[in-house]
């Protein structure tokens, strides 16, 4: 137990540089150890029950995939899950409102809170820290551990350790609510975000258990 808080202490400490102590703390406390279980959970994917149920759209849901994955520079035939793209890109452009909720204005909370339960079935709470803080979603920091669908969080406020949260897509690329560009996506690799990094998230999502079983199954997701 010991190696392991130090270990995770080490990955934490390039953190400070940029975030301050204050965000640093905040992060030890919430992320100790989680590293070690992250992998226990499967990679949100969402793919169409019935596979015909798509022909119809076809062109238009190739469009959708082929900007996206021009604006992410990767393949085409990599992004397979058409519905969180096709999400996004109904949300693109949706200017910055503190507290909204819908097409209006949206903040960054409330963006990603629509993403998980529209895209995905899945609640989670309000704010960016309760998103962090909550018992379905486990922080981690190695950053090349990330994979499509994980939160990653920011400390954009000072004095308050996450303020910011968007979604992991492909290749540095995350989505999120910005107060100065609406939803839009945004690189890791930006000064301004890499330095306000703080930890990303994987949302759990445990697999029906079988009859007989005494525990949920799951998957090591692919890393990205």
């Amino acid at each position: 137990m010991k190696r392991s808080f130090f270990l995770t202490y080490r990955s934490f400490s390039a953190v400070s540089v940029f975030t301050g102590s204050f965000c640093l703390l905040i992060s030890l406390a919430s992320c100790s150890g989680s590293r070690k279980t992250a992998n226990q959970y499967q990679t949100m994917v969402v793919k169409p029950v019935d596979p015909n149920a798509t022909v119809a759209n076809t062109s238009a849901e190739r469009r959708t995939i082929t900007k996206y994955a021009a604006y992410l520079k990767i393949d085409p035939d990599s992004l397979t899950n058409v519905t969180l793209y096709t999400f996004i890109d109904k949300w693109m452009k949706t200017p910055y409102k503190y507290g909204g909720i819908d097409e209006n204005g949206i903040d960054c909370s409330g963006f990603i809170q629509r993403l998980l339960n529209d895209v995905y079935n899945i609640q989670v709470p309000r704010t960016s820290a309760q998103q962090f803080f909550t018992k379905n979603v486990e922080p981690f920091h190695d950053n090349s551990y990330f994979s499509e669908g994980d939160l990653v969080f920011f400390c954009t406020v000072p004095g308050n350790p996450i303020s910011h949260v968007g979604m992991y897509l492909r290749n540095r690329y995350f989505i999120n609510a910005s107060t100065s560009s609406g939803v839009s996506l945004a690189s890791l690799d930006d000064p301004y975000w890499k330095k306000r990094f703080v930890a990303a998230g994987r949302v759990k999502i445990s697999k029906p258990m079988s009859t007989g079983s005494k525990q949920s199954q799951s998957t090591k997701p692919a890393r990205q």
